[in-house]
């Protein structure tokens, strides 16, 4: 993985730079203003404008004031070479930007303020944790005795946070955030204290339970719901981490499905602002088309019962919107999916507590709404998790808020930030 980090400064050598460099044309086509629009561009498209790539110089992109705009390049098949330049920005409705594209050598290139992150931690909380790039969970790990920093593979923006228990459970927890600073390399280490006590970044909102939790994987078949668990191996291993999107992948092998045995790859992308993570999942060894199931757990639901909507013309939503977070207040979250790919939900039953405080090995799905969508093998299913609580914006102790939120983030979804370069 290669990263470069830029500091946000107006240089005279970019505004030199930017009045023969190529210009970027980028338009919003929503009749929406836009906060934080994630923008892409091929090296390949580049390189078409901008021949060949300088040698030993990375891509700066720069406003029409000559203001760098924050990006990163990223590596994402790990080959050396970048493949692709991602950029936040934001837009006002139907707005067309125009800016400079140049390149500078890696270390005169600016910083940005880093707004997303990964982590997974190795050690103890005795002797600390040093965070790496690649691990395997061991076969049968239930988590205990504690190997993995909070336990899980950790990631977070400025506004939420996630964690996956790196461990047989698999199922996927939720960070709430009171600052935009990134804590996870520091939560659950012995300096930290409980990151189940609200604190001045905040707290760990979610009871997960035998639940899905945040967006937990399964496989729907035959009416039974098999937990994405216990397999024969679970890899975790980082793709790319910076200022404006980090992407990591849960590489699964052995998932036993009424005597299938499946592989699965989950890819998880978070970027900077935006209170999602995407989800895109690549099973193998499927003979037939599958329902992939992911949920949300209700076990915290009070008065207020699991809810759909359709976001727009291309996305449907399942959600939550109750009292339920662990702090006593509002907590939403949804489930985004294309309205092509989904085929059902359904309510996993409640479970005994037998069954719920028994061993971690193959537990069941209980406490959790879910929905499925279609799946082929080797083929990538898509879908975006959302979260939103109230300790963050009081904003959010309205249901219609957060609904409005997963609409128009589906219209923003549905209409990508259109990129030329002249």
């Amino acid at each position: 993985m290669r990263k470069y980090c830029f500091v946000i400064a107006v240089v005279a050598s970019f505004l030199s730079a930017c009045s023969t460099s190529p210009v970027l044309e980028l338009k919003n086509e929503l009749a929406l203003a836009r906060k934080d629009a994630s923008i892409l561009i091929k090296r390949l498209d580049v390189k078409k404008f901008v021949g060949e790539i300088p040698v030993g110089k990375v891509p700066v992109v720069t406003d029409e004031k000559g203001n760098a705009i924050p990006s990163q390049i990223d590596d994402l098949d790990r080959d050396g070479s970048w493949d692709e330049l991602a950029l936040v920005c934001d837009f006002e409705a139907n707005e067309v930007k125009k800016m400079g594209l140049s390149f500078v050598v890696t270390d005169e290139a600016p910083k940005y303020t880093v707004r997303t992150n990964v982590r997974l931690g190795l050690g103890n909380k005795e002797d600390g944790f040093v965070g790496v790039d690649q691990a395997v969970s061991p076969v049968g790990f239930v988590g205990i005795p504690l190997s993995y920093q909070a336990e899980s593979v950790s990631w977070e923006n400025d506004v939420m946070g996630f964690r996956d228990y790196f461990d047989c459970r698999n199922a996927k927890d939720l960070f709430g955030k009171l600052a935009p600073e990134m804590i996870m390399d520091k939560i659950g280490t012995k300096e930290s204290g409980s990151y189940h006590i609200l604190s001045d970044w905040g707290m760990d909102v979610l009871h997960v339970g035998p639940s899905l939790g945040s967006g937990g994987l399964a496989m729907f078949h035959n009416d039974s719901l098999y937990r994405l668990g216990s397999t024969d191996k679970f890899e975790f291993q980082l793709i790319t981490k910076g200022p404006v999107r980090s992407i990591f992948e849960l590489k699964s092998s052995g998932w036993h499905v009424d005597g299938g045995n499946l592989n699965a790859v989950e890819t998880i992308t978070v970027w900077a602002g935006k209170y999602w993570f995407q989800s895109d999942v690549l099973v193998s060894g499927l003979s037939h088309e599958a329902e992939l199931a992911t949920g949300i757990v209700t076990s915290y639901l009070k008065e207020k019962k699991p809810f759909s909507f359709s976001a727009n013309d291309k996305f449907e939503a399942v959600a939550t919107h109750d009292i339920q977070s662990l702090n006593n207040d509002y907590l939403a979250m949804g489930i985004l999916l294309p309205s092509a790919s989904k085929v059902r939900t359904g309510d996993a039953p409640l479970l005994s507590d037998e069954v719920t405080n028994g061993s971690r090995y193959n537990q069941p799905v209980g406490q959790t709404h879910f929905v499925t969508q279609k799946i082929s093998n080797n083929t990538i299913a898509t879908h975006y998790f959302f979260a939103a609580w109230e300790k963050e914006n009081k904003k959010w102790a309205e249901q219609e808020n957060f609904e409005n939120l997963m609409k128009n983030q589906a219209e923003e979804l549905g209409s990508p930030i259109i990129v030329s370069i002249k």
